[in-house]
């Protein structure tokens, strides 16, 4: 009798943290949601201008 108990105790015990975990699992993944719904892609590529390079400057007065 004392087994059963124990096994049905153990059994509720684990559903318990099974749905607690779900539910932790389920409210970071709403978070996550949440903080990224607003977020938007660029709609082209943000490509930097070419850097002047020393042959492309005009030649030194002297």
């Amino acid at each position: 009798m004392l087994k059963r108990v124990a096994l049905v105790v153990g059994a509720i015990a684990a559903v318990t943290f099974l749905r607690k975990k779900a539910k932790q699992q389920q409210a970071e993944q709403d978070l996550w949601t949440q903080a990224t719904d607003d977020v938007q892609a660029p709609s082209a590529p943000v490509v930097p201008a070419p850097a002047a390079h020393v042959q492309d400057a005009p030649p030194a007065q002297s």
